[in-house]
């Protein structure tokens, strides 16, 4: 149930607060006045794209703000405690929209995203909007009418189906395009071929290039290790390792006499161990720096082999060998292309015959709730003044149809508005009047479920009047039996037979026009209700209001 609704710089409305009841609330003013702005923004609020025109005049953001009793609706409170945003049995949605960015939202108070406020909106509310008898006519909204009425189990064998095959001629058809063309497995042999022979290790590049520059700089390697033990230790000249020693007999015979010399006296002695050992490496590694022409050409003929190869492929030169598993992997699956091929064609046919058995079962669930839901509607059109309509829903299986999300049906509502008229499409038959009418009796045939949704009718009932009203007036109080219904209505008829009776106005403030609503009491509704009978001051209209106020209908 929708308790209350908060608007804030939001199209021409300044700020308005509005709390609701349970049952069927009416929702009238003068044409123009802003009725639909209510509308557009509880749509908002249900997850509705939002655009930044409809933030007042000289406003920066419109905040929007709807809160709900889940007592009823558990499916609702299932949802919100899988997002972690369970408060109970309340609820509170609220968005921001703002100029100078994207909208935000929150859903009691968490942030949310705006397919959650849409998949959270579907659980609470149905709108159903003023044109939506013109839509009525779009075999795809016939269809989904229909299907309102099945388990909904049904379709999702069907999309699972059809999601299947698609799947599966996916994959059949990639691996075509991989192995269809002789030519490609040729390619990929020699590829592989070429790659194989080259045999490059994992790490091998970065090897070859350290080993060439060390080859290439042989000269400069052993000068360097030369000049490094004359330094060290020679017996011609003072060297590291000389002096070092002469260090440590000066500080022999005192050493003992300061801590802080022996420990200076340790140090040197570290010193001339590692300067020994270092020593001798280097005569470990004398001659073996010695130049080697031909191994160096030799690596760096295989340098520019890989370097080669990189440049073919497009590839840096240490990916060469991730690129031979990968073309090895891709000739394995060309090669084994035809065990592949029947196996996916055998997936392709077991799935098209999933679907087509799913199909043949939604086909009969279609064609029984098309037969009870015909005659609900016929009856109901006879409540709503067509009492020589007859009407029928046609589920026509097309045999030879390819697997589809939706089966394999054609839906045609047909509607014989006289006796003696074979029925015809919609479309062909229908005056405006019979067609929002037509709607009006599937909209509730759908919505006289026993479930607690928020149903919103935006002016559905145009094209209607005298005692069709009235009965329309009846049929939208039956349907907040079954949760709560709102309506935008210039009918006096429908709106009598509210609970709840919300005026929409328009005002001059400030120099700029603002929506004002508010809730009326009993006087309130009278002369609203006069008002729309034609003259809010003629006693007749008055008297008029009032007996239809006190008429409990049927």
């Amino acid at each position: 149930m929708l308790r209350s609704l908060s608007i804030r710089h939001f199209a021409i409305v300044e700020a308005l607060e509005l709390d609701f009841e349970p049952g069927f609330t009416a929702i009238t003013g003068e044409t123009g006045a802003g009725k639909s702005i209510l509308i557009d923004a509880m749509g908002l609020l249900l997850g509705d794209r939002a655009d930044s025109s409809l933030i007042a005049a000289g406003q920066d953001q419109a905040e929007l703000s709807a809160s709900f009793d889940l007592s009823r609706q558990a499916d609702a409170r299932d949802w919100l405690s899988e997002q972690a945003m369970i408060e109970g049995d309340e609820l509170l949605i609220r968005r921001l929209l703002s100029r100078r960015g994207a909208s935000r939202a929150w859903i009691n108070g968490r942030p949310a995203t705006i397919g959650q406020l849409a998949e959270l909106g579907a659980m609470l509310v149905e709108i159903h909007g003023q044109h939506e008898h013109q839509q009525l006519n779009q075999p795809d909204r016939q269809r989904q009418l229909l299907d309102h009425h099945l388990d909904k189990k049904l379709l999702d064998e069907v999309r699972s189906a059809w999601s299947a095959w698609k799947t599966a001629g996916q994959a059949l058809k990639t691996l075509e395009s991989e192995s269809g063309d002789p030519a490609q497995a040729d390619l990929l042999r020699f590829q592989c071929q070429e790659l194989e022979d080259l045999g490059l290790g994992n790490d091998e590049f970065a090897e070859l290039e350290r080993e060439q520059e060390r080859l290439a700089r042989s000269d400069e390697i052993r000068a360097a290790m030369t000049r490094a033990g004359a330094l060290l230790d020679q017996d011609d000249q003072p060297s590291i390792r000389a002096m070092l020693i002469e260090a440590l007999q000066a500080m022999a015979n005192v050493r003992s006499l300061d801590p802080g010399l022996a420990s200076a006296a340790s140090m040197l002695e570290e010193a001339r161990i590692n300067i020994d050992e270092a020593i001798a490496e280097l005569e470990r590694h004398d001659g073996s720096e010695e130049a080697d022409p031909a191994r160096l050409d030799q690596v760096n003929r295989r340098l520019q082999k890989v370097l080669d190869l990189a440049r073919k492929h497009r590839v840096a030169p240490d990916a060469l060998p991730a690129l031979a598993e990968s073309f090895r992997s891709r000739l394995d699956r060309v090669e084994g292309a035809n065990q592949e091929r029947q196996r996916l064609d055998e997936a392709l046919q077991e799935s098209q015959a999933n679907w087509r058995a799913a199909a043949v079962r939604l086909t009969k669930a279609r064609q029984r709730a098309a037969s009870a839901l015909a005659q609900e509607i016929s009856r109901s059109l006879k409540q709503l003044g067509m009492d020589r309509a007859g009407l029928e829903i046609e589920v026509e299986p097309d045999e030879n149809a390819a697997p589809s999300a939706h089966g394999r049906d054609r839906i045609t509502i047909l509607l014989s508005a006289n006796p003696g008229q074979p029925p015809q499409p919609l479309a062909r038959v229908a005056s405006g009047g019979e067609l929002s009418r037509v709607s009006l009796a599937l909209m509730l045939a759908a919505a006289l479920e026993d479930n607690p949704k928020v149903r919103v009718f935006d002016e559905v009932d145009a094209g209607i009047g005298g005692e069709t009203a009235g009965v329309v007036g009846r049929f939208l109080k039956r349907v907040a039996n079954h949760g709560q219904a709102f309506c935008v209505t210039h009918l006096a008829q429908v709106a009598a037979r509210a609970d709840q009776q919300i005026s929409v106005r328009k005002a001059l403030a400030n120099k700029r026009t603002e929506l004002t609503a508010s809730s009326l009491d009993q006087a309130d509704r009278q002369r609203e209700i006069a008002r729309m009978l034609g003259n809010p001051d003629s006693r007749r209209s008055l008297d008029h209001a009032s007996e239809l106020l006190d008429d409990d209908g049927v």
